[in-house]
């Protein structure tokens, strides 16, 4: 293979050099990193990881609509678990969400963890998307109180506003497999491309007050997130992930009472996976 040219890389301190870090994440997501990113340089060059960052909405789903101009290592599609029946491995987990032990656990009279204590033993993705849907209902209480009072669709709704708002796996590398360009950048075949989902699923030019948690907002033809990939080769395990955070949702939604914080949650150290290593949690009422 020809050696590619050499890229500029992203001045050392700068939005695109603190990007791929996993300790800019122990307080979160760099959510106004990636938009100042986003805004200025959509396809921006990660000089430690040698890839193009690509972090608008359309320029993400485009590389995803497309696997013959951007080609996807083995196994990167998977964002956990599938069945047997799909010809991966299925972790010992199915279809058939542990709902009941979830909320048993949660609903004492005792705060809990959820991520230690609650659902330690769910593979870690579906753990971190269970953990972003509880987190979302304990950030926006109104959320909850419209979840409750509201039917099938808008349950439906909130599962894909979770993993919009959420986005559990953060980010997708591709290969550039024919020269191209994206956001006024030629890309050369060869190169690789981090594609961050978190950054896309918050792109205002395609949802509107993307930052905020709208359960409804799924009724009203937003288009398609991208927490689950997108495409032909979009998540193997996204079934089972919406089934199990269907279930889960609305199994605190109609469990009486609510959950509440009981301390303060601590991020998990990663510039991928989005979820807690800490999640403290108090059933109130």
């Amino acid at each position: 293979m020809p050696q590619l040219p050499q890229r500029r890389g992203a001045p050392s301190g700068s939005d695109a050099g603190v990007l791929c870090s996993p300790a800019t994440y122990v307080r979160g997501v760099p959510y106004e990193r990636l938009e100042r990113l986003r805004t200025r340089t959509p396809v921006t060059w990660l000089a430690d990881e040698g890839a193009w960052a690509v972090l608008r909405y359309a320029d993400v789903r485009r590389a995803l609509e497309h696997p013959e101009l951007f080609g996807s290592p083995p196994g990167q599609d998977l964002h956990g678990p599938v069945s047997r029946a799909g010809g991966e491995h299925a972790g010992c987990i199915d279809m058939d969400p542990p709902t009941g032990l979830l909320i048993e656990r949660m609903t004492g009279p005792e705060p809990v963890d959820f991520v230690t204590q609650v659902a330690a033993d769910l593979p870690e993705t579906l753990r971190n998307t269970l953990a972003g849907g509880l987190y979302a209902l304990l950030r926006h209480p109104r959320q909850h109180e419209l979840l409750r009072e509201g039917g099938d669709r808008l349950l439906d709704s909130a599962v894909e506003e979770v993993l919009r708002w959420w986005t559990p796996v953060m980010r997708l590398r591709r290969t550039v497999l024919r020269n191209t360009s994206m956001g006024g950048v030629p890309l050369l075949a060869g190169e690789d491309l981090v594609l961050w989902l978190t950054a896309a699923n918050r792109d205002e030019a395609a949802f509107e007050e993307p930052d905020r948690f709208q359960a409804a907002r799924f009724l009203h033809g937003a288009p398609p997130h991208l927490g689950l990939g997108h495409g032909g080769r979009s998540c193997l395990g996204g079934r089972l992930a919406r089934v199990h955070l269907r279930t889960f949702l609305a199994a605190v939604v109609d469990h009486p009472g609510r959950p509440e914080s009981s301390g303060k949650p601590v991020p998990l150290r990663s510039s991928a996976r989005h979820g807690f290593e800490r999640l403290p949690i108090r059933w109130a009422g």
